[in-house]
């Protein structure tokens, strides 16, 4: 099973002593348990400077990693468990996991040239692995790569030993049963099998993250084999579900669309929807209305609940919670307080920009869609809106039809059909913006101040990519190679912005970096890699570096201000996400592509399938900027 021995735990010694170490891998472990390999990977981070040569804790930390998709990164940290593991168990899951490592890039690569090599090389270290102890784990995986590379004798072979020896023993855990499974799909004995996986998800209970591993391997084995495809159903994992929903009207609505009063049918009927859902994990914004009805359902259920705020906190509580008064500011303190994490899109003010809001809606859609695809499940979207309503910037209506467009289909709560069951106005209305506000009294009962002329003439944000890229060792290069470096550098990144398929909107040089801004997320991860690739084709000793590419490169997605530069003599992109993009850049390793958590978001929800995402952790950005989540980012 994919990576059955890493899964099982390296500490299968009664006896080992629950010291700092052991709490730490116990911390990661139950990260994993929860399927949250971000934290797990953070847990890892936080541990690993205190315990640096503990085997168990480094190979949880791999594992960790191999979870969030960080396949360089578990390579590395499986080197160092390795290079300290002396005990035969603990060397069997090491070199499991390694087969694991290199079986989940055949997974990625399947239709690949480079896929038989992949899993040949993925079956040899699972074989070394099983000749160490014969560990049914590792020497289930070797079966079925020999299924899937045509050979199918071995792994018919292999899977009735596994069988025999399964079957003399007492199960040490869920993964066995597992792997008694999988030995009796590779047999041919599907109903036994049915029977095994069934045994082996009741056993795991809550372990989303094992649970998802079984998956995996399921689903890679159905490839070669189709009876294989009945299996997954009966592993079932927690429903990933992205929330979106009106707010509630505001005073003075002249046509209701969601009146206060028809706030108990509506959690009625959300309540009613969460029960159908299988330990959800959701993520939502927190607006007065369907936003924080959802959240105590959600909660109620024994939901994970993630809340994206677009702004400032306290801005967004009078923007988008006091309109409905009092109450639901209470109510929206108590749902941050129970949320199992609040994420801010930015911590500016709202100031007037409601693309914030659409930034937001990017970002809920963009996380469920990546913690999903970590579950090896489809994820979902519930939405309750006015099905006629005009689409908004940052509204329901335009989260729901660009769900539609990229996944599917979204789950709906009809607030015109819910309207005319409680008797109340059926007319339908466009959306309010979602920063509506209680109307201000008029001129003649109190005098309103003009807006200042700051505020007139100050440009509205919009959503943008921001790229920073330089070469690590600039600062060292002498005066007597320094132009013809940089003469290098500029032509290189000139020649890319040329062949661009779609062109920046700006390019220039910030110090001795390169910065450019796109529109799409996909346009500028497309642009890094290709120029990323160009640098390191290129023979830099002529420059006095060593022969290697120190390019960095570091992306970032938020809302930022356009405007004129009369030094430039053109518009440019300024605010607080041009400077976040700036000091991402510095802490990137050499040779790689760093983006912020805001990135991996704003692309996963785009749809795309072309590039893979790299959970590098919290990491310290630069000039005391704060922490920041960072991924790496690759090609598929």
């Amino acid at each position: 099973m994919t990576g059955s021995p890493a899964d099982a735990g390296m500490d299968r010694n009664p006896s080992d002593k629950q010291d700092s170490a052991a709490e730490a891998v116990d911390r990661v472990r139950r990260h994993l348990e929860q399927s949250a390999p971000w934290e797990a990977c953070d847990a890892f981070r936080e541990a690993i400077e205190r315990h640096a040569a503990d085997p168990g804790l480094l190979f949880w930390g791999a594992l960790a990693h191999a979870r969030s998709g960080a396949i360089n990164a578990a390579h590395a940290f499986l080197d160092r468990a390795q290079a300290v593991t002396t005990a035969p168990d603990r060397l069997t899951d090491v070199l499991s996991m390694r087969g694991r490592l290199w079986k989940d890039a055949y997974h990625r690569a399947s239709h690949a040239p480079e896929a038989k090599a992949l899993a040949e090389r993925a079956r040899k270290e699972y074989l070394a692995a099983y000749a160490v102890q014969h560990d049914t784990f590792p020497g289930i995986n070797a079966a079925t790569l020999s299924w899937l590379l045509g050979d199918r004798a071995e792994a018919q072979r292999l899977a009735r030993e596994i069988a025999v020896r399964i079957a003399t023993e007492t199960p040490r855990n869920f993964w066995d049963i597992a792997t008694a499974g999988e030995a009796q799909l590779l047999l041919g004995h599907f109903d036994q099998a049915r029977e095994s996986y069934s045994a082996a998800h009741a056993a795991a209970a809550r372990d989303a993250g094992s649970i998802a591993t079984m998956r995996r391997q399921i689903i890679l084995l159905a490839g070669a084999l189709p009876e294989a495809r009945e299996i997954v159903d009966v592993l079932v994992v927690p429903d990933v579900i992205a929330f979106a929903g009106h707010m509630i009207d505001a005073p003075g609505r002249s046509t209701p669309r969601f009146p206060a009063a028809l706030a108990p049918v509506v959690e009625a009927a959300l309540r009613e929807r969460c029960a159908r859902f299988r330990q959800p994990i959701v993520y939502t914004s927190a607006a007065c209305g369907a936003d924080l009805i959802f959240i105590e359902a959600a909660l109620d259920v024994g939901a994970e609940v993630n809340i994206v705020l677009p702004f400032e906190r306290a801005d967004f509580a009078r923007t988008s919670v006091a309109v409905g008064g009092s109450a639901w500011i209470e109510r929206f303190n108590a749902a941050l307080e129970r949320a199992a994490r609040v994420i801010m899109a930015t911590d500016e003010n709202h100031l007037g920009d409601d693309v914030l809001f659409e930034h937001a809606s990017l970002l809920v859609e963009g996380f469920t869609l990546l913690r999903a695809s970590q579950l090896e499940t489809t994820p979902k979207m519930l939405c309750v809106l006015d099905p006629v309503a005009d689409g908004r910037l940052g509204g329901t209506h335009a989260s729901f039809e660009r769900w539609k467009a990229h996944v599917g289909l979204p789950q709906t709560i009809d607030l015109r059909e819910l309207r005319t069951r409680a008797g109340l106005a059926a007319k339908t209305v466009g959306d309010a913006p979602p920063n509506t506000v209680p109307p201000l009294p008029s001129a003649a009962e109190t005098p309103v101040k003009p807006a200042s002329p700051i505020a007139q003439s100050r440009p509205q944000r919009t959503l943008k990519t921001m790229l920073f890229a330089d070469f690590a060792g600039f600062s060292r290069v002498h005066d007597a190679v320094a132009p013809l470096f940089q003469e290098s550098f500029l032509k290189v990144a000139a020649g890319e912005i040329d062949a661009a398929r779609v062109k920046p909107l700006l390019a220039s040089t910030w110090g001795d970096a390169l910065y450019v801004v796109f529109d799409s997320p996909r346009d500028g991860a497309d642009f890094a890699l290709s120029f990323l690739e160009r640098m390191r084709a290129l023979d830099w000793t002529a420059a006095g570096l060593p022969d290697s590419s120190q390019i960095r490169i570091a992306l970032h997605a938020g809302p930022v201000f356009r405007g004129f530069d009369p030094i430039m003599g053109r518009d440019n992109f300024f605010g607080s996400s041009v400077t976040k993009a700036a000091r991402i850049e510095p802490v990137t390793p050499p040779g790689m592509v760093y983006v912020s958590e805001a990135f991996a978001a704003t692309l996963a929800s785009s749809g795309q399938r072309e590039f893979a995402l790299e959970y590098v952790g919290r990491l310290p950005l630069a000039k005391g900027y704060g922490e920041s989540r960072i991924y790496r980012l690759e090609r598929r």
